[in-house]
Order: C-alpha cells, then sequence, then structure tokens
C-alpha cells in the first residue's frame, strides 16, 4: 500500500457516509435534518449577509458541543446500551450446559440440539445487517424498542416450548432481536462520543458483549442443573424487559442526521413529549397574544420511516480491501480467545479433574482480563489518538479542527491501530504456549493466566478496529459494526465447528500451534 493510500481510502469512506448529511448548503446541517425545509416565512439572504451567516455559524459549530448531554447522562447511556449488548452473547453461550437437558426433555438427538446452536449463530451474524441499515436510516431508539419487544416474545416462546420445531424456530428469532443490540450500540457510541473520547467510551460498551461469553456458560449451569433449563430464558426475559423499561424512559435518540448533538427533537422518551407538549403550548400562547407566527418552524415533507435503507450496506463495506482486511484481522483473533471458551469446559475436565463448578471458576479470569482490558485499552487508545491529533495540528497550523470530522489527510490508520501490535503479538505468543501447558499437565495457574493475557489482547484489537471503522464511516456506526459482526461471527463458527475435531485429530498442543 502506497503512502498516500489510507488517506485516499478514508476520504471515499467519509464521502460515501456524506450522502446522509442535508443537502441544503444554507441551512445548519445540526439542527435541520435531510427530511425538513424551512417554511416559507424565510427569506432569502444578500451575498453579503450569506458570507457573514456562514462566518457566525462556524464560529458558533467551534464553541457548540460535539454532545449536549451532562457526564452522568452519558454514562447512565453507556450502562444500559452494555446491558443491552451483553444479551447476544449471553443467549449464545448461557445456552450450552443446558443442551444434554434439552435433549432429554424434547426426546430429540444431540444433532438436532446441536443445530439451534448453528442457526443461533448465522442469524447472530446476518440481522445486525438488517436492522443496523435501519438504525442508520429511522433512528437508534425506535430500532432499540422494537427488537428488544421481539426479544422479550422469543424468551417467553423458548421457555413454553415442548416440541423441538418450536424450540428452532424461537432460537432462530431471539437470534434475530437480540444480536442487532451490538450493531445498534455502537452506532449511539459514534453520536454521541468525539472521536478524542471515542475509544473509551466504546471500551465501556463493550464490556458487557465480552463478558456474556464468560458469564453465560456459568449462570446457564447453575440454573439448568438446580431449577431446570426453561428457566434460562425466563431469567433473560427479566434482564431484556429491565433493559426495555430503561431504553423507553431514559434513552434518548442520539442519531445526528435526526437531533445533531442532541438538542434535536426526535424519537421522543416521554420526559422529552411531555416538555415538547408544555413548551408548545407556552409557544401557541404567545402566537395568540401577539398573533404572530413561528419563523423557524419546520415542515415534515417525507418521513425517514416511508424510505428503503440500504440493506446491503454491510456487504458491500467489505468489498473495500482496508476495511475486509481490519475486520478479518480483528476476527481472526476474536476466534482465536472463542477457541479457549469452547474447549475450557472438556480440557480442564480431562486433564485436570475438575467439576462443573470449578470449571465455571476458572472463567472468572477470562473475564477480569476483559473487563480491564475494555478500560485501560480506551484510555490508551484515545491517548494515542490525541497525540496524533495534537501533532497534526502543529504541522498544519492554518487548518480547522472539526470536533464532529476528522480531517482526510489526518492518519486515523496509525492514530487507532498503531497501539494494537504488540498486543497482537505478544497474544499469538501465550496462544503457541497455551495448548502445550495443557498437553503436558502444567499447573492450572498456567492456562488459567494465558486466559487472562489473551482475554485482555483481544479487547485491545477489537476496540481499536470498530473504533477505526466508525471513524470511517461517521453516521453508519450501527452499518459497519453490523459488518464487523458479520465477519466475526461467521469465523467464530467456523472455528468452533473445527474446535473438537482438532483437537482429537492432533491434540491440544499442535491444535493451537496450527491456530496461531
Amino acid at each position: 500500500m502506497t503512502n498516500n493510500q489510507p488517506e485516499k481510502n478514508q476520504a471515499d469512506h467519509q464521502q460515501q457516509s456524506l450522502k446522509i448529511l442535508p443537502t441544503n448548503l444554507n441551512t445548519d446541517r445540526s439542527s435541520i435534518n435531510d427530511y425538513t425545509i424551512p417554511t416559507s416565512s424565510n427569506t432569502l439572504a444578500s451575498p453579503t449577509t450569506v458570507i457573514d451567516t456562514e462566518e457566525e455559524n462556524d464560529k458558533d459549530k467551534e464553541n457548540e458541543p460535539y454532545c449536549i448531554f451532562s457526564r452522568k447522562k452519558l454514562i447512565m447511556l453507556l450502562m444500559i446500551t452494555a446491558g443491552g449488548g451483553m444479551l447476544s452473547p449471553l443467549s449464545a453461550n448461557i445456552y450450552f450446559p443446558a443442551l444434554n437437558a434439552i435433549q432429554q426433555d424434547l426426546n430429540t438427538t444431540s444433532e438436532q440440539v446441536n443445530l439451534t446452536v448453528t442457526v443461533y449463530m448465522i442469524f447472530q451474524g446476518i440481522s445486525p445487517a438488517f436492522w443496523g441499515s435501519l438504525a442508520d436510516l429511522w433512528g437508534r431508539r425506535p430500532i432499540y424498542i422494537m427488537t428488544m419487544f421481539i426479544y422479550c416474545l422469543s424468551c417467553i416462546g423458548l421457555a413454553l416450548s415442548n416440541v423441538y420445531g418450536l424450540l428452532l424456530f424461537f432460537r432462530m428469532v431471539q437470534a434475530f432481536g437480540s444480536s442487532s443490540l451490538i450493531a445498534v450500540g455502537a452506532g449511539l457510541i459514534g453520536d454521541i462520543a468525539e472521536p478524542s473520547k471515542r475509544a473509551g467510551y466504546y471500551g465501556i460498551y463493550s464490556m458487557g458483549q465480552l463478558l456474556g461469553p464468560v458469564i453465560g456458560p456459568i449462570i446457564g449451569g447453575l440454573v439448568a442443573g438446580t431449577i431446570g433449563w426453561r428457566w434460562i430464558f425466563w431469567i433473560l426475559l427479566m434482564m431484556a424487559a429491565t433493559v426495555l423499561i430503561l431504553v423507553l424512559l431514559f434513552v434518548p435518540e442520539t442519531l445526528r442526521s435526526l437531533v445533531g448533538n442532541g438538542s434535536g427533537y426526535a424519537n421522543p422518551t416521554p420526559s422529552q413529549w411531555i416538555e415538547h407538549r408544555k413548551q408548545k403550548h407556552e409557544t401557541n400562547k404567545l402566537n395568540t397574544i401577539f398573533g404572530s407566527t413561528s419563523t423557524s418552524e419546520t415542515i415534515i415533507t417525507k418521513s425517514r420511516f416511508l424510505q428503503c435503507p440500504d440493506f446491503l450496506a454491510p456487504f458491500t463495506y467489505l468489498l473495500q480491501v482496508d476495511v475486509l482486511v481490519c475486520l478479518t484481522f480483528a476476527g481472526l483473533f476474536y476466534s482465536c480467545y472463542y477457541c479457549y471458551l469452547v474447549s475450557a469446559t472438556s480440557l480442564f475436565s480431562q486433564h485436570y479433574g475438575l467439576t462443573t463448578i470449578q470449571i465455571g471458576l476458572c472463567f472468572i479470569p477470562s473475564g477480569v482480563g476483559c473487563v480491564f482490558g475494555s478500560f485501560v485499552a480506551g484510555k490508551i487508545m484515545d491517548k494515542s489518538f490525541r497525540m496524533a491529533l495534537n501533532r497534526y495540528k502543529k504541522n498544519h497550523p492554518g487548518v480547522p479542527i472539526d470536533r464532529a470530522c476528522i480531517p482526510l489527510d489526518f492518519p486515523i490508520y496509525h492514530a487507532r491501530l498503531r497501539t494494537t501490535w504488540p498486543l497482537f503479538v505478544l497474544g499469538q505468543c501465550i496462544t503457541l504456549g497455551y495448548g502445550w501447558t495443557i498437553q503436558y499437565n502444567v499447573s492450572l495457574a498456567v492456562p488459567v493466566i494465558f486466559q487472562f493475557i489473551v482475554a485482555f489482547c483481544m479487547v485491545f484489537l477489537m476496540n481499536g478496529a470498530q473504533t477505526l471503522m466508525i471513524d470511517l464511516f461517521p453516521g453508519r456506526g450501527a452499518s459497519i459494526t453490523a459488518s464487523n459482526n458479520l465477519v466475526r461471527c461467521i469465523l467464530g463458527a467456523v472455528i468452533t465447528v473445527c474446535v473438537d475435531p482438532g483437537i482429537r485429530g492432533v491434540g491440544v498442543g499442535w491444535f493451537f500451534t496450527v491456530r496461531q
């Protein structure tokens, strides 16, 4: 790749994303979306007035906050979206310990029960392409509500399923509803976090989805072994219903083409709707007294809900070489981490004679590694970005920097990915030795510590790649995250199928060596 190729790719990505921005150049894009027009009361300005107005608008934009939400509000949004993002991987992994119980209860075969796992992963990879495209057009909030409602219905269906066909069907519906939450949540992060702070925000958000594969088997084993496998889905229903209520009450619309920095009004929460009604009532009273009409009112000319989004966008993004290479790079390392999780139960039981509860406790270090890695990765990557931005400002003193838009010649690839390479090398070295420590029955502490290190490294790579994609496709965070999810799920599904045959065929040591 030539020296100018990253800048060219970055320009191409941002040019594509700019298609969703308003086309009226004489209006403030942060306050008037592409589906509204000014009322007829607006008058044409002279050229001098237009120039002065544009200069004033530029100054106003420099002083305007990227997001008007308070720090407490942002933290609340992160916690709610992290909880929603955890549901998809949690639903996938909480199911594993109950497979034998489900097989016996429904009087079916192991192949049929394993098929429910396969279809879940397939829909987990495909459905975000549908919902992510809708979220980038209709807004984050309505998609959150619709998908959470679908997920809740699927949990009820799974808990009440008494035949295999219903179990298979509702498992597909569950994946269809839950997997989109990761993509929509990542889009929300792109809406509320300016580039210099985005990695840190995404690090906090990703804790939920990274903890799902770790705590899922622990919860699933305890529930299935005590009160029955059906209670797994009742518990998931209670968790999802809690998230749905929180979203309904407290998560506002954040899509910047709809509400700008959060000051606009669209897809309101109950409190926003009440406040808007009060303001409208006061405005109408003033208009009645003074006999005037509002000149700032806009007329909605085309509803976004009548528009058909580009559902193929997440797939077409993968046709761009840099996107495909970056997501494949991160996806392969994620699939390596999944090898650890999938193989741990059988390996620790066979080589160390651990019980089910003891094996569950062995997942804790990898969970701690995910949480610790998410926090540290966000801090380090944000600092790396700010260092690169300061160097850019020093080398380009006359270029104005807009917090909402990264300059096309800014070294964004270097700023986001340079901190990931040392962790990639470390993770590969650890993976190389992991299998051999188990094969030769080295102290249990060694492979458990290795799991912690690999989880820590994996978070760096995944967060770096995801943050870069959101930077390259502003306003399309949900769609590009759907692309990431597609690559990750496909690679994860393939490696999951290969783990047991591979270990039986060449041994655990050589399997992880070849995998590395």
